[in-house]
């Protein structure tokens, strides 16, 4: 089979750009069961036009506006939308015209194009319409919240299919209500790789022969929105590490990611005195090599990347006590650690606790894993369902 992936975001490793990994994680599933896969996505400075990855994967980035340094739209570790200056608001029609001739450039080669966000897909339907080739849309979050009602509307009643891998969540099944489509139901495919035997050399060099410490993992961008949207703790953890550290508790913070509050993060930490506590040690491609000498994972919200990627590790995760972690499979002390939003106080206890309970804590990432089957599964398996659903097609 084969599959041409249009999307707004896709990685370049090289780089250490991550952006849009869970596409990548659905690209080498296709891979790893025999499909043939092109990505088609924006270019931007510093990454090839052309790309051939390791797996086999073809990934076409194409420009958009000339002179090609003038590009702004796409830049990484951002969404396009985030870029609402006068030359960004310029280029998005520039872009939006050359991601859909780029489609039909290559839509006679695929038997089905897998859209990502759905003006991906949007722009796919010319294919459709002139060539027969059928399209699958995967809708995400900014894409509800970004076009208009009709136009998704439009967009679902058009292409061939929908994916729905977001499980039981309340946004989802509004979601599938408010736009009929013919649904493929299937698991997220997560991005990861077999156990490695021995710590990454980072994580044991900033732990200094201390590895029985109590290890925590936050994985995610360092934005404001983080914390604004989803009180996500990426602050607070640092607040409660100077308690943690004057209570004499065996532990380390390690964060994973880069983003805009990096510098407000650095100064926190050294004007608390924690630069032997916490390391930053920037984004990385695979976070289960870190994940699997944690005790706890945090950066997840419901079944998003992080959450996904804490859960296949086997280890338990601290969720933020909100709507969007309560009205799903997520329950505190059984299979996650809620944590009261934007609480220091509670989360140094809640942390303090479980960390004296490493067997209940053991026992509480197992059970994510298994309350998280029917929703999460790894590269080999998932691609293997996406084909056969693709195939009914």
């Amino acid at each position: 089979m084969n599959i041409l992936i249009p999307t707004f975001s896709f990685p370049f490793l090289v780089k250490q750009n991550f952006d849009g990994k869970f596409v990548l994680a659905e690209a080498q599933a296709y891979v790893e069961n025999g499909a043939e896969v092109k990505v088609i996505t924006p270019h931007y400075d510093s990454v090839p036009h052309l790309e051939t990855l390791d797996s086999g994967i073809k990934v076409v980035r194409f420009s958009y506006f000339f002179p090609s340094q003038w590009q702004c739209l796409k830049q990484p570790g951002k969404p396009l939308y985030s870029n609402l200056s006068w030359l960004g608001m310029l280029q998005i029609p520039f872009l939006l015209l050359a991601m859909a001739f780029r489609i039909l450039q290559y839509a006679r080669w695929a038997d089905i194009i897998h859209a990502q966000w759905s003006l991906a897909a949007l722009l796919s339907l010319p294919a459709k319409w002139l060539f027969g080739t059928k399209v699958a849309l995967t809708a995400r979050g900014s894409d509800i919240r970004l076009l208009p009602t009709w136009l998704n509307r439009f967009i679902h009643r058009q292409v061939d299919a929908a994916v729905d891998c977001f499980g039981p969540q309340s946004w989802n099944e509004e979601y599938k209500k408010n736009f009929p489509a013919r649904y493929l139901t299937l698991p997220l495919i997560v991005y990861g790789s077999k156990p490695v035997a021995q710590m990454p050399e980072d994580m044991s060099r900033a732990l200094k022969g201390k590895e029985d410490s109590f290890i925590i993992t936050y994985i995610g961008r360092f934005e404001q929105l983080k914390i604004r949207d989803n009180h996500l703790p990426l602050l607070t953890l640092i607040q409660a590490a100077s308690s943690w550290n004057q209570r004499n508790l065996n532990f380390h913070l390690f964060y994973l990611g880069d983003g805009t509050l990096k510098k407000e993060m650095e100064a926190l930490i050294k004007g608390l005195n924690l630069t032997e506590k916490i390391t930053l040690l920037g984004s990385r491609t695979n976070v289960m090599n870190y994940l699997q000498f944690s005790q706890l994972g945090v950066g997840g919200i419901a079944f998003n990347a992080v959450s996904q990627e804490i859960t296949m590790s086997g280890q338990p995760q601290l969720l933020v006590d909100s709507a969007d972690n309560r009205n799903t499979p997520w329950a505190d002390g059984k299979n996650a650690i809620f944590i009261k939003p934007d609480d220091v106080a509670a989360l140094v206890e809640k942390v303090g606790w479980v960390s004296r309970d490493p067997g209940r804590l053991k026992q509480i990432g197992r059970q994510a894993k298994k309350d998280m089957e029917p929703y999460f599964v790894a590269m080999k398996p998932g691609g293997a369902l996406y084909l056969q659903a693709f195939a009914t097609l």
